[in-house]
């Protein structure tokens, strides 16, 4: 018998069907997925474990140290049940008037607005006199003059706290043919 006629498989462990990771030829042709025929191991479980400890040990001090008032730059600005929940209010922030707008279920802040600004229920958008007219994220879409500077602003126990250098950019006009609603 020659080398070539042999159809012996290695032997591990006692095992009938070879050695780890050994699939006999029948079930290989059929095969989609690795059939793993050993233990993982113990080094498996420990480095789950230590992977669990680490995000614990970064998650715990961060979940701790943001509850509470935002720090500054932020400046307390009322409370919040000051504001009309289905549309706006004025407030003072280191004399600056600060326009907060809680309609639409989303709490927006504007610096610097304008006078006579307010938000119309109807149209659902911010107008003044003039006729001016922006969106409720304060992009000027109706009149003269610019977009308004939005505030960073969050609510903390009913408490608001507004940032009026801490927002983005306003956004750029986009002069079209809108009426004011109110």
């Amino acid at each position: 018998m020659t080398d070539s006629e042999t159809h012996e498989t290695p032997d591990a462990g006692g095992s009938e069907f070879g050695p780890g990771g050994y699939l006999p030829p029948r079930a290989a042709k059929r095969a989609r997925k690795i059939v793993l025929r050993e233990q993982m191991g113990l080094h498996w479980p420990i480095a789950a474990v230590i992977a669990g400890v680490v995000i614990l040990a970064i998650t715990i001090p961060f979940v701790i140290s943001s509850q509470g008032p935002p720090d500054a730059p932020f400046v307390e600005a009322g409370p919040l049940d000051a504001i009309d929940p289905a549309g706006d209010g004025l407030v003072l922030v280191d004399d600056r008037p600060v326009l907060v707008v809680r309609a639409g279920g989303v709490l927006r802040a504007f610096a610097d607005v304008p006078d006579g600004a307010r938000y119309c229920d109807v149209s659902r958008r911010i107008e003044a006199p003039g006729p001016r007219v922006w969106t409720a994220e304060g992009r000027l879409i109706a009149g003269e003059g610019e977009s308004l500077q939005p505030a960073a602003i969050q609510a903390y126990e009913a408490v608001l706290y507004v940032d009026v250098a801490g927002g983005p950019d306003p956004l750029p006009p986009l002069i079209g043919d809108q009426q004011p609603g109110c």
